[in-house]
């Protein structure tokens, strides 16, 4: 619990940085706050679920978009800056050894790029930032047939129906 803590003392401190309404999507619904919170839960449920641990894709899932949120980066780059960021946040904590940074700042990294496969976390991470968008920001039918299939694989795992929620 003193790694979430920690973890969520960092994005509070940087989300309190971010203007009232966040990056806005098109039908102008985005917050994020909770969104990353979202995404957060989302990411641990997939992990638990696929065997991994819980508490490390919780931890992917808050720290995802902290390269969009600190430096008010709103392209596929905010990946790669944010895994930049955390990792020395991470190590600097001494609460993470070498592999877990290495897991977290992969799939902080990578999570932009949704059509490529990568390792278990970094898809527990990509699934968990599109199924957020479709329970909160009513993303519905909207994305790509990829996309689509990854929302369904997702909750496939949950047992639940993508025709039940789009």
């Amino acid at each position: 619990m003193e790694r979430v803590k920690f973890v969520m003392e960092i994005l509070d401190k940087n989300l309190m940085m971010v203007n009232d309404t966040g990056y806005v999507f098109d039908d102008g619904s985005f917050d994020e706050t909770i969104h990353c919170y979202g995404v957060a839960y989302f990411c641990a449920a997939a992990a638990y679920r696929r065997g991994l641990d819980a508490e490390l894709g919780f931890i992917i899932g808050l720290l995802h978009d902290l390269g969009r949120i600190s430096n008010d980066d709103y392209t596929e780059g905010h990946g790669p800056t944010g895994a930049i960021m955390t990792q020395k946040l991470l190590a600097d904590s001494g609460l993470f050894d070498e592999k877990e940074i290495e897991i977290i700042a992969n799939s902080i990294s990578r999570h932009s790029k949704k059509k490529k496969i990568d390792g278990p976390y970094e898809e527990a991470l990509k699934d968990a930032d599109l199924l957020e968008r479709v329970f909160f920001m009513g993303d519905r039918g909207k994305s790509e047939s990829k996309k689509r299939e990854r929302i369904s694989h997702l909750l496939d795992d949950f047992g639940l129906s993508i025709k039940n929620i789009i």
